[in-house]
């Protein structure tokens, strides 16, 4: 066969194919059963317990989070005492350090504004080591972190370990001029920008996405070795001016690391034919108000250990630093007593000196100001970065 016959076989293969395919939108996809999700861990030490509290969200849709608000969240101890948590933000509820002593059993109880009650199991506290080193090798591909501890007790045998990075973002194009429509003449309108105020630099925090874990329990010795924690690759924005990481170690009990196993296990190693199939992931957590209501979570207690590291650009091999290409400036023009959108709107941010001149022609005085788009600018636009230097920053 010649071949434009197989042309002609294979196009018209393509278009039959084509035309079979259906939409296939499975049930999982646009339901919403709207279940509790519970993350967080009694923290029995010198530090802060932090919960948070969310529903689940339809992945069809557009909502992407869905706080619990309004939640009363109470700490029991099996000596009949309670602490309750204060909610701090959207979905947060925290305590101050409760130095809860760890020869106890506690739970979580939470009653949902709607009049339901969660109730977790009586979990034992358990004490974390100390983490002996927490360090970084540099390759030639980006920084791998790691991190050793040891129980000499023996007592511990199963660890987890969640992290958070934080780092400088500077954006693009800077000013020191700011645009403020409420001050009635044009000259008035645009205000120095003191230093401290200003939001070309800002500082990006990003939690862990990844469960990381480590058991020792079939060992003679209860100690971890240059465990992996992450990893930041060398072309991240990361590492382009200051990064730092605190990384913290949770001791846990077997049936809290066999619930983080299947998690990771279902979160991320599925997606090949030779991975695990996903499974039911129970925790410790029950609805007493619908006993066939599923809750996701699993709330354990323990002290927390952590450390926390900085690097300097000027610590790397002198990775380069790409082309953050696309932004670029404009000047508006205008006339007296005509504003433009673009600032008013704050799409566009001046980041030049205003400029007036009078057109006699026209008997009118014009004005000017070179600005730049507004994400170019304001890095507070970037992955919700703040230019408030957090208490930790060197």
């Amino acid at each position: 066969m010649e071949p434009r016959g197989y042309i002609y076989i294979f196009s018209i293969s393509a278009m039959v194919i084509a035309g079979c395919k259906k939409p296939y939108a499975p049930k999982a996809i646009s339901t919403n059963n709207n279940l509790l999700v519970v993350e967080g861990v009694i923290n029995t030490g010198n530090d802060s317990t932090v919960i948070r509290l969310s529903r689940t969200v339809s992945i069809s849709g557009k909502t992407t989070a869905n706080p619990e608000q309004g939640a009363t969240v109470t700490i029991e101890s099996d000596q009949a005492v309670s602490y309750q948590l204060q909610q701090v933000d959207s979905g947060r509820y925290t305590s101050a350090p409760l130095n809860l002593d760890n020869t106890h059993k506690y739970r979580l109880r939470i009653n949902t504004a709607d009049g339901r009650t969660y109730l977790s199991d009586y979990v034992e506290a358990k004490v974390t080591p100390p983490i002996d080193t927490f360090d970084y090798a540099i390759t030639g591909s980006g920084i791998n972190f790691y991190t050793s501890t040891h129980d000499a007790a023996n007592k511990t045998k199963y660890y987890r370990w969640d992290y958070t990075e934080t780092y400088i973002y500077e954006s693009v194009l800077s000013t020191s001029i700011a645009f403020d429509n409420s001050y009635p003449l044009t000259s008035q309108k645009f205000r120095y920008v003191p230093p401290d105020e200003r939001t070309h630099i800002c500082y990006v925090t990003a939690p862990s996405s990844t469960v990381v874990l480590n058991s020792n329990a079939g060992l003679s010795q209860d100690v971890v070795i240059n465990n992996p924690i992450t990893q930041v690759p060398s072309t991240s924005e990361k590492l382009y001016h200051r990064y730092t990481i605190q990384v913290r170690q949770y001791a846990l009990t077997r049936e809290a690391f066999e619930f983080w196993s299947n998690l990771k296990k279902n979160t991320e190693q599925i997606g090949t034919i030779y991975d695990a199939q996903p499974s039911e992931i129970k925790g410790n957590i029950h609805c007493l108000s619908n006993a066939a209501e599923p809750v996701i979570g699993y709330i354990s207690a323990s002290t927390v250990t952590q450390k926390r590291l900085f690097i300097d650009n000027r610590d790397l091999p002198g990775w380069p630093i790409p082309d953050q290409g696309g932004c670029t400036t404009q000047l508006l023009k205008w006339d007296d007593g005509v504003t433009p959108p673009e600032l008013t709107s704050g799409v566009w941010i001046p980041v030049g000196t205003l400029n007036k001149t009078y057109n006699v022609a026209q008997k009118d005085t014009q004005f000017s100001v070179k600005a730049g788009y507004y994400d170019c600018v304001d890095c507070r636009y970037h992955l919700h970065g703040t230019n408030i230097k957090h208490g930790f920053w060197k």
